[in-house]
């Protein structure tokens, strides 16, 4: 026990070195939800994404990603380099728009239909290629250099459809369930993070898939899902192994990059210049999920309402941190969900009746996407029956996603 607090404080301590040798920003961007954008301030965004496409930034960070894949999946610098890749590419977004911040796709309420999503739409990033090609959307006609001369593609993974993705539930669970870099990592690296990628396919599916804007928008949401996780007393945890196997420390150098890794933990400093609409830089995030993920406009509940109300015995073993919160006399015993309710005043909302919404079976990661990134396929297989698991106890539980 005594190592184990003798590390953390080393850790806490590189961590505080670092944030004071950084400094301030002169100036914080807020990411914000694309799907929160007026039509003038995505018009404005388009235009600066243009602008980069046209100067050759897209062939710039497909190389890189391309170059440094082996070196940042699989391991531990999964969170910092890519948090540091996102904003590399916002600051030369800012070249052209001062302003410039990367948005982010709440991809996990649209888990349940991601191709009927609005984000996928023409009016935003456009959606399936016809024979491969974007034809729609802002991206549509977009031809890409690396790596070869080929039009921007997307191939949906059931053909016009998608197969659903991980629930918000489950990535929340998730949340709570590791409190370890490591444990963190693997589970969402080898669930959301890699059914995105293979249910829109085409350049997403590759390993330059920064070709496609989705993937900003993609690694922007996992980014702020890990800003809210290092909310809850995780800030300057790091831990696990790097890309050549040694121990990940604060002070690991980023591959491509060079720099330390515990220059990225801290949000607002250093280069870090930007913060997530609702999240630390707003406000200290809470533990609520609709701080993760926001039900759809229209829905009678907040996603912990339903949660709490789970037996005892599922919200122990699924939901720990939200268990300790609310206590343990509450929970039915039973299973059965009750009725919908206000979840600002507590009381049934005159006229609705709770419907039944079971929670799907999410995608599963594909052989090929396992050899690609060279994952240990027993760990993945393990991961992926303990998401069917939850499917099967949350529907058996009665329970009713607002999602």
């Amino acid at each position: 026990m005594k190592i184990y607090l003798i590390v953390g404080f080393v850790f806490a301590h590189i961590a505080s070195q670092l944030v004071s040798a950084q400094g301030g920003c002169p100036s914080i961007v807020t990411r914000r939800d694309i799907a929160t954008l007026s039509p003038q301030e995505w018009s404005q965004m388009a235009g600066v994404i243009n602008r980069m496409y046209a100067d050759g930034w897209f062939q710039y960070f497909a190389e890189v990603h391309n170059r440094e894949f082996g070196n940042i999946h699989g391991n531990d610098n999964f969170f910092p380099w890519h948090r540091r890749f996102l904003r590399e590419f916002e600051e030369i977004g800012q070249r052209y728009d001062r302003n410039f911040a990367v948005p982010y796709w709440d991809e996990l309420r649209d888990a349940r239909d991601p191709a009927g999503s609005p984000v996928l739409t023409s009016g935003l990033l456009g959606g399936n290629g016809f024979g491969g090609c974007v034809r729609d959307g802002f991206q549509a006609g977009w031809m890409l250099t690396f790596p070869n001369s080929h039009c921007l593609t997307r191939q949906y993974d059931r053909g016009n459809q998608m197969q659903s993705w991980y629930s918000p539930e489950y990535i929340y669970s998730i949340m709570q369930r590791y409190g370890d870099m490591h444990g963190l990592r693997e589970n969402i690296e080898y669930t959301i993070h890699g059914s995105v990628h293979l249910s829109v396919g085409g350049d997403m599916a590759t390993y330059w898939s920064p070709n496609d804007f989705i993937f900003f928008l993609h690694h922007a949401n996992l980014d702020r899902l890990w800003d809210q996780w290092q909310s809850w007393g995780h800030g300057s945890t790091m831990d696990g192994r790097n890309q050549n196997g040694s121990p990940m420390s604060l002070g690991a150098p980023l591959p491509h990059y060079g720099e330390p890794v515990g220059s990225t933990v801290q949000l607002g400093v250093g280069r870090m210049c930007f913060r997530y609409a609702g999240g630390r830089g707003g406000g200290r995030a809470a533990k609520g999920l609709s701080l993760a993920s926001k039900p759809h406009r229209g829905s009678v509940e907040s996603a912990n309402g339903g949660l709490s109300r789970l037996p005892k015995h599922l919200l122990d073993k699924w939901f720990p941190v939200l268990a300790r919160e609310i206590g343990t006399g509450m929970q039915p015993e039973n299973g059965t969900a009750t009725p919908a309710r206000n979840s600002t005043r507590g009381t049934m909302i005159p006229g609705t009746r709770p419907s039944k919404k079971p929670l799907p079976y999410p995608a599963p990661l594909t052989n090929s996407w396992i050899s690609m990134h060279k994952f240990d396929r027993e760990k993945v297989a393990k991961i992926m029956a303990e998401a069917r698991q939850f499917v099967d106890d949350m529907n058996n539980a009665n329970y009713n996603s607002p999602y």
